[in-house]
Parts: structure tokens; sequence; C-alpha cells
């Protein structure tokens, strides 16, 4: 399972990121000061850290510029996630400047968090188990099988493309021009409806499986994947 280490000295928090995580398919682990994230960071080199920028001894910015500069001895690039009460602007652009590949203010909503981690992950490359996870869905590209909360779903492989693509999207809206051009290479000599009739397929097959309904219909616009909370 890929690692990533939440750093928060509030344990309410921790154990909110630490469920959503979990339940997203990633392994997670705690630390509550950036002295110790720093000794986690050098020797289990985690896949992503969600970082608090209000620690206690060593603050969140000190972890992050000790990544950055190669101090902390992992990679200069490790993917991190600030998780602050800090709201300001200014807060916000330090924690940019310094490399920050994502910053979220709380509160937060845990899924959007997920699908963040989600992002930063696919921008630093592949998942090394090749997974992708959303909630209860599955997808495993390698088998080109799709599960719901451990039932196995049965696509074709223009459904499984969608749900794929979808799911590599999280909460992003496309058109039907744009899937027909994305899924099946073409938006010129298939019609719109063709996107229409696989996407109530899958939707069906998803929920039949167990599933919550995720592929949602943005009006007058076209389809995103929603994260379940």
């Amino acid at each position: 399972m890929t690692r990533i280490l939440v750093v928060d000295d509030d344990p309410r928090i921790r154990s909110l990121v630490h469920r959503q995580l979990n339940e997203s398919g990633y392994e997670v682990v705690e630390v509550t000061d950036g002295r110790v994230a720093l000794e986690r960071i050098s020797g289990e080199t985690p896949a992503l850290v969600v970082l608090d920028l209000s620690l206690p001894g060593v603050g969140g910015l000190d972890v992050l510029r000790a990544v950055r500069t190669g101090q902390a001895g992992a990679a200069e690039d490790l993917p991190i996630i600030i998780l602050s009460g800090r709201d300001g602007e200014t807060d916000r652009i330090i924690g940019l400047d310094l490399g920050a590949d994502d910053y979220l203010v709380k509160p937060f909503s845990p899924a959007e968090l997920a699908a963040r981690v989600r992002s930063v992950l696919r921008r630093a490359g592949p998942d090394p188990a090749g997974f992708i996870v959303n909630g209860p869905l599955r997808i495993e590209p390698a088998t080109h099988e799709v599960w719901v909360g451990g039932v196995r779903v049965d696509l074709t492989a223009k459904e499984f493309d969608l749900i794929a693509f979808l799911a590599t999207h999280p909460r992003q809206v496309f058109t039907r021009h744009q899937l027909l051009h994305h899924i099946w290479k073409s938006a010129e000599w298939l019609g719109e409806a063709t996107v229409t009739e696989h996407v109530h397929r899958v939707r069906g097959k998803l929920e039949a499986a167990g599933g919550p309904r995720m592929i949602r219909t943005v009006r007058g616009v076209g389809y995103r994947l929603d994260v379940p909370a």
C-alpha cells in the first residue's frame, strides 16, 4: 500500500484524515510534531506528507524547507500537502513558494483531501501498485478489473475506459464531446448519445454492486465523478 505520513498535533484531525485516507486505500502513519516527522521522512520515505503548519517545536514550514533543501534525508521533490488552520493569503503564498504541492485550509472536506492526495500523487508519478482508488471504487488497470466494496463489476472495454478516465479526474466535469474524444478517440463519427448510454450502463452496474451514485450529471454541461464522503 502507498504510505502517507500525516503530521498534525490535533488528534481529531489525525483521526479524520487517517480514516478517510485508509478507506481510500492508503497506509497512514501519524506523528504529532515536526522533529519526529523529519525522522520518519528520513527513515521510512513516505509517498506523500500531509503537513500541518502549527506544530510544537519544529514548525510545518521548517519541515517543508528541510525537505526542499535536501536536509531531511529524503528526495527533495517528496510530495507535500499543507493542511492548515491559517487561511491568510500570506501563509498560503509562503507555503507554495517554499514548494508545497497543495494547500488545504481547515475546516476541510476529508473527501476533498483524498482527491487532492490522488491528484498530487498522479503528478508525482504512478501508484506503485497501479491501482485507482476512489472511496469504495477500486480500479485495476493491469487486469481491467473494477471492484466496488469488494464486489467485482463486469464491464465492457469501453465502459472500463470511461470509469477509469473519470476516476483519474475526480470532480472534473467533461462534456459528452470531450468524452467522445478521450474514450472513443473521435467526436466526429459517433454521436453524443453513445456517451449517455455508456454512462447509464456504468452507473447501473456500479449501483447494482452496492456502490453509491458517483457519476453525476452536471445539467447543461456533462458528467463528473464525485468523491464519496
